[in-house]
């Protein structure tokens, strides 16, 4: 019976079931003990009630047998007097006298007997008792004013009285009796009660005993089955998900794989579209040709950026991308950045600056790339989404403890902005701000949740803020800690040549001025800042010498020529060396520039630029504006290498080819793995660039035969150069016992990087088979 199949649910049901069968035991366990609780109550009240009225019965009687002997003894003192009274014919005055007393004291005991009289009992036997008491205490008073005769007569008649009282006290032993026996059924009654109040709680705890387990073991039972059925349906649904989790995991191989061959396939055109335009762009062409080439170069760019989007995500999706753990100089990212968008922003004329703190440390712990990554993920958009102003990169720290930090990144742009309701969205996979202000949307809506995921793993957050018409701020932080790294000549501070010279800085841009400040100070400089032309006129006026002048192109009203017209009314080049910051499209006229200014610094501004200005005028101050470009020889030319291609497109070898003739290479090709091997028996070879995948014997199997075959002497480079751009392919490459891995599309800057790197080494470690046997495969090697 299929009722549940969601596991949550069925938690939810099993969780209820069991809290609701506990609760109704609970409950009835509970008024039960009320109810033998209310009882108990009441049967000992009646128990206290029974004793206390038994001690008052034990307390009145003591009280009425004390009274009674004392009644006794004054009774027989009495009796006495009157028998010595009527034995003595004597007149003696003593004698009446003590009658008297002791029938004062007799009117008073008979009074105490009384008042503890119990009530209702043997009221004839006490109206005998106060007609003799009164009888013996009228004898009593009238026993003095008798005559002697008489006295006599009144002696015996005292006597009889007495003894008569005697009798009535004796029979007054029943009262006691009466009295014992009303104690006797108090303290019966109570036993009975205590007995009844035990035994019913005993039956009732017999019967919360009784019905406890027969409800434990009516819960046992429903337990049991609820289990059964639960744990059935339990592993039904373990069963399903781990059928689902099986499909799903089929599933993300089979998204790999696509990945991988979707990449590969779109790479290996892509590698000869790209290659081929860009050769092309260095043919003579006409102005139309040449704008067409161009379009189609740029849209080859966008396409490949594309791939890397999805590419990125699908490693992060599947939790294959690992952060690296290395020294990251966090002002040289900013400044690769900049340069690498600069030229988009040049385009529409946008001022681009940074800033970074300077508690920040020079090297961080971090993953350059990823860094690099998200902020030219931030930034493309932001130069995308602005048409005039400026964009800025701010870095500052948000918490620090010892070599621990937080920096957030702040990076800011005059933009249209993106409208509030949009606002959330923006960082979520394929989505895009659309702005309807902002026209311009091209892109896969991957850049920002790739971002996104990237400053999640840096145990960060990413957030923005935007005003419609105003701009935008794209915040993100890092944790991070501080570490040592390798020093460039411009990372280290107080620089002999620069330590004491007063630089002045006419800057508008906050940023930017910031920016100059915090890297001549950094080195050792005296600097003093301001936003226009006039007030650094003003200030040089007063007389104050400087050492440098710094001087942005882009203040208002040509204010920069002019103040270079008002230094050089008064300074010479050697005097005072004026360096232009500016960006490469510069509107001044050059004539006049290379008249007024010893250097021209191109914008964006970087530490390194700025360094080698400087030192450049402080070393020669009658440099004049463009410094004379020295003559480089080929990378061929001072790095001979024989080169094997191994490559079965024809139009990548023609790209391959042509890239490696740009840098001086002329190199021999082979189509497959066979050919490869069968070119390097007759010849040997430095360095060979390998594709992977090839008809008869692929890159990778021709690598393992190289390895295993040839000698240690014998034994080249091995590069591939392949269009397998997945984190997986590299590992195989390097795996199967090649040296380095280049994705492609290939550009000139990595085959040289990668040749320098290998090549210019006394000796490069040959991987073998031998370390990497977990990925031997059998191969059969001609």
């Amino acid at each position: 019976m299929r009722i549940f199949n969601n596991m949550r649910l069925l938690q939810i049901l099993d969780s209820l079931l069991l809290t609701s069968l506990l609760g109704v035991i609970t409950l009835l366990t509970w008024l039960s003990l009320t109810d033998v609780s209310t009882k108990a109550e009441h049967n000992l009240q009646a128990s206290t009630v029974s004793l206390q009225a038994a001690y008052d019965a034990f307390q009145q009687q003591i009280t009425l047998e004390t009274r009674i002997d004392k009644q006794r003894q004054v009774i027989d003192i009495l009796d006495e007097e009157f028998s010595t009274l009527a034995t003595t014919l004597e007149n003696n005055a003593e004698n009446p006298s003590k009658i008297k007393e002791h029938s004062y004291l007799l009117q008073q005991y008979s009074q105490e007997l009384i008042e503890v009289w119990p009530k209702n009992s043997l009221p004839e036997l006490k109206s005998d008792y106060e007609k003799t008491v009164g009888m013996m205490l009228g004898l009593a008073n009238d026993i003095d004013e008798l005559p002697l005769d008489r006295r006599l007569q009144s002696a015996i008649a005292a006597r009889e009285t007495a003894n008569q009282a005697r009798q009535l006290m004796e029979d007054m032993e029943s009262l006691d009796d009466a009295t014992g026996e009303q104690i006797g059924l108090a303290i019966q009654a109570s036993i009975h009660s205590n007995m009844d109040s035990a035994t019913l709680m005993t039956e009732r705890l017999n019967s919360i005993k009784s019905n406890a387990l027969w409800e434990m073991l009516l819960l046992m039972v429903i337990l049991i089955i609820s289990r059964l059925y639960f744990s059935t349906r339990f592993q039904h649904i373990t069963r399903t998900a781990q059928t689902a989790q099986q499909v799903a995991e089929a599933a993300v191989k089979t998204k790999a794989r696509f990945l991988a061959t979707m990449s590969h396939e779109i790479r290996t055109p892509m590698n000869g579209v790209i290659g081929m335009t860009r050769l092309l762009m260095n043919t003579p062409m006409s102005k139309k040709q040449t704008d067409f080439v161009e379009s189609i170069y740029l849209s080859g760019e966008h396409l490949l950026t594309v791939i890397n989007d999805v590419l990125d995500f699908s490693k992060i999706e599947a939790g294959k991308l690992d952060l690296k753990r290395e020294p990251l100089e966090i002002r040289a990212c900013i400044e690769e950045v900049l340069n690498l968008l600069s030229s988009k922003a040049l385009e529409k004329n946008l001022e681009l600056a940074y800033a970074v703190d300077t508690s920040i440390p020079l090297f961080i712990e971090g993953d350059t790339v990823r860094v690099r990554q998200i902020l030219t993920n931030l930034l493309g958009n932001a130069i995308k989404f602005t048409h005039q102003g400026e964009i800025t990169i701010l870095v500052m720290p948000s918490y620090k403890q010892g070599d621990e930090y937080e920096l957030e990144f702040q990076i800011n742009d005059t933009g249209n902005g993106i409208p509030a309701d949009r606002l959330e969205n923006i960082f979520e996979q394929f989505s895009q701000a659309d702005n309807p202000l902002s026209p311009s949307n091209e892109g896969t809506g991957l850049g920002l949740a790739i971002s996104r995921r990237l400053v999640n793993m840096m145990e960060g957050e990413i957030w923005a803020e935007s005003t419609l018409n105003v701009g935008s701020r794209f915040h993100f932080t890092i944790k991070t800690r501080k570490v040592e790294g390798k020093l460039k000549p411009f990372l280290y501070p107080d620089i002999p040549e620069i330590i004491g010279k007063r630089i002045l800085i006419v800057e508008n841009s906050s940023i930017n001025q910031q920016a100059l400040q915090d890297f001549c100070l950094s080195w050792g400089a005296i600097t003093e800042a301001y936003a226009s032309s006039n007030e650094a006129i003003a200030r040089i006026s007063t007389g104050q010498r400087y050492d440098i002048c710094l001087i942005d192109s882009n203040l208002p009203n040509a204010s920069a020529i002019d103040f270079a017209t008002y230094v050089r009314s008064h300074y010479n080049k050697q005097e005072l060396p004026l360096i232009l910051i500016a960006p490469p499209n510069d509107p001044h006229p050059k004539e006049m520039v290379h008249e007024l200014f010893n250097l021209y610094l191109t914008k964006p501004i970087t530490r390194s630029r700025l360094f080698d200005s400087l030192m450049t005028v402080l070393g020669k101050l009658n440099l004049v504006t463009t410094r004379p470009e020295q003559f480089l020889l080929k990378l061929g030319e001072r790095l001979p290498l024989s080169i094997l291609l191994v490559e079965d497109n024809p139009i990548n070898q023609i790209v391959a080819a042509s890239i490696l003739d740009e840098i001086g290479y002329k190199a021999d090709i082979a189509e497959n793995g066979l050919q490869a091997l069968q070119a390097l028996h007759k010849k040997p070879y430095d360095v060979i660039f390998m594709d992977m995948q090839m008809p008869e014997m692929d890159g990778l199997e021709a690598t393992r035969c190289i390895r295993a075959d040839f000698p240690t002497e014998r034994q080249p480079i091995i590069i591939a150069m392949t269009a397998n751009a997945m984190e997986s392919d590299k590992r195989e490459c390097l795996a199967a016992g090649m040296n380095d891995y280049i994705s492609k599309p290939v550009l000139p800057s990595a085959v040289e990087a990668v040749l320098k790197h290998w090549c210019s080494k006394p000796s490069a470690t040959i991987p073998t088979q031998n370390t990497t046997q977990e990925h031997h495969h059998e191969t059969t090697c001609a």
